[in-house]
């Protein structure tokens, strides 16, 4: 039986990366903190393992012996943007150094990256892998130089980039906001609504991890991982209220003003010694426009096409934070 490797292992997209390599018939050693939450993960066949990509030291062991190893560890909130970096870009060096030295014949490395390291299409087409990379923040761009970092060791053992976009489904904690407001009757948007998104359904990405895994890529492939068509925010909003059963009004809220309350809770934030989601950072990155991706490349490569609807997925998504008494 093969052993993969899956940092980050406890966290929302972690979790369903496990339940997935799991169900696939892999064994899982699970990369995780001294302090990490395991509840997630609770119940789970895996082999755990102490170690964080910030301490070099922890990581030599935990790569040892494992056939392939999916990087999913990163930092989405921090109270200071060089934080991102720290984990995203350093930690990754730092798992591939160890990698390098205790493993350098490892079968295949997976990097869950993010469509942010790309940057928001210029206009209604779609962009591809192939086009330049054009990160608008600090978490984009620490994501983005993971990527050269794995990049870089593309001649050394097989590797592998997913970029998945607007990740949602159980267990996920920073799409609950919109659904909250949503269920209190206010769907809101920027602008005049006409920002556009393709959506990833986690575990349509951990099926994507999963078939990569086994699939014959070229060393250095980069993917976009999402469901094949977009929707405006207003529409979403309108899928996510009907799964809700509930009639909810668009407020078109000004991304100036957005961006004011951004700055304020990156304020509020660091007051309180607690990053928080909503920063300036992540208005600039949800208020673009054209957020539209091309995932034929993963379909013709590798012959995956995300089975889930946005409306299939948010149903699920609802039925769990109900059962979880979230909603």
């Amino acid at each position: 039986m093969h052993e993969i490797l899956v940092t980050g292992a406890n966290g929302f997209v972690g979790s369903h990366l496990c339940e997935a390599l799991l169900d696939a018939g892999y064994a899982v050693r699970a990369l995780v903190r001294k302090t990490s939450n395991l509840k997630n993960i609770s119940g789970l066949n895996l082999n755990l393992t102490i170690g964080d990509l910030t301490d070099p030291e922890t990581l030599e062991k935990a790569v040892d012996g494992v056939d392939a190893i999916i990087n999913n560890a990163g930092l989405t909130k921090a109270l200071y943007p060089e934080r991102f970096d720290i984990v995203n870009a350093v930690g990754t060096e730092n798992l591939l150094r160890a990698m390098e030295k205790s493993n350098p014949r490892i079968g295949k490395f997976i990097q869950i990256s993010s469509a942010a390291a790309c940057g928001p299409s210029e206009s209604r087409d779609p962009v591809n892998e192939d086009h330049n990379p054009r990160p608008l923040t600090a978490y984009g761009k620490s994501k983005l130089a993971g990527e050269r970092a794995v990049l870089s060791y593309k001649d050394k053992f097989p590797v592998v980039i997913l970029r998945p976009t607007a990740i949602y489904g159980p267990r996920d904690t920073e799409m609950l906001a919109f659904f909250k407001a949503i269920k209190f009757g206010i769907k809101p948007s920027f602008g005049r609504g006409d920002c556009y998104t393709n959506f990833t359904y986690v575990k349509d990405l951990a099926a994507a991890a999963v078939r990569a895994l086994a699939a014959d890529t070229v060393s250095g492939a980069i993917y976009f991982v999402a469901e094949k068509r977009w929707y405006s925010y207003v529409e979403a909003g309108d899928i996510i209220a009907a799964a809700l059963g509930v009639r909810a009004i668009n407020i078109y809220v000004p991304v100036w003003f957005m961006r004011l309350a951004g700055k304020l809770s990156e304020n509020m934030a660091r007051w309180r010694g607690k990053p928080a989601i909503f920063t300036d950072d992540k208005v600039v990155e949800i208020s673009q426009k054209y957020w539209m991706l091309d995932t034929s490349k993963i379909e013709k490569e590798i012959g995956f096409i995300s089975p889930t609807s946005l409306k299939d997925g948010v149903a699920e998504t609802v039925e769990w934070y109900r059962r979880q008494k979230w909603l």
